[in-house]
């Protein structure tokens, strides 16, 4: 079972001044105490701050944020993302406004080979509907940003592990979304790229007023966030 250590339990409620509120939630996986994660978490998350979450190996990180992104439902108990109470979401309604509200930087990509590097990153455009001249200009605008432009026309498939990271990471971006969540965002690059990365976050969060959530194992991440968190597992 996890436990994160330095969260305070909600004050109040105000969806306005928070990001993602966690009431009483509770995550296992099968019916024994082994496959416990959380039990009653509570948690608020303001808006425009940049949290990293620090924790060892198998101590609920991931799935805590596939649960703020709506990937996974908790066992039980309430989450709610800019008001919205995601948990009383079908999986359609949650993917939309996954869509809308959140890039999510998986620690596993999940980039389609077969496509192009600009059209992996045109796909939350295309699911947004955006009309096409504003699809061309925000993806060349993004793959700029993150230093990958000339890596358009590359098929996904011939990337390696790093360039396909800064990809995930422009596809994140492109739909200018009020929220980031990233699974271990350094851990596949090499140090100048990394930099690049830490370089964005920190852009983003500070000129941009992003909300953005962090789980990593580089100090680096955590030198520049806000707020460092740590989850803690429980031996049996």
């Amino acid at each position: 079972m996890a436990q994160i250590g330095l969260l305070q339990r909600p004050a109040q409620t105000d969806h306005d001044r928070f990001a993602i509120e966690l009431k009483h939630v509770r995550k296992s996986y099968g019916s024994d105490a082994n496959g416990e994660v959380y039990t009653d978490l509570n948690f608020q998350l303001l808006r425009g701050t940049f949290v990293a979450l620090e924790g060892p190996i198998g101590s609920g990180k991931t799935t805590l944020l596939n649960m703020f992104a709506g990937i996974e439902k908790p066992t039980a108990g309430t989450i709610i993302v800019h008001g919205q109470e995601i948990t009383a979401m079908d999986e359609d309604a949650v993917a939309a406004y996954r869509a809308k509200m959140m890039g999510l930087v998986p620690q596993v990509q999940t980039l389609v080979p077969e496509l192009t590097v600009a059209q992996n990153v045109e796909l939350p455009l295309l699911f947004a509907k955006v009309p096409r001249d504003d699809r061309r200009r925000r993806v060349d605008e993004v793959l700029e940003r993150v230093g990958v432009k000339g890596e358009a026309e590359r098929v996904a498939g011939t990337l390696s592990v790093g360039e396909r990271q800064m990809v995930s990471f422009a596809r994140a971006l492109v739909n200018d979304p009020p929220i980031l969540l990233l699974d271990e965002p350094t851990e596949a690059l090499d140090p100048l790229m990394s930099e690049v990365v830490l370089g964005l976050l920190r852009g983003d969060n500070m000129t941009a007023g992003k909300t953005i959530f962090v789980t990593t194992h580089d100090r680096r991440v955590s030198a520049i966030a806000r707020r460092t968190l740590k989850v803690r597992k429980k031996i049996p």
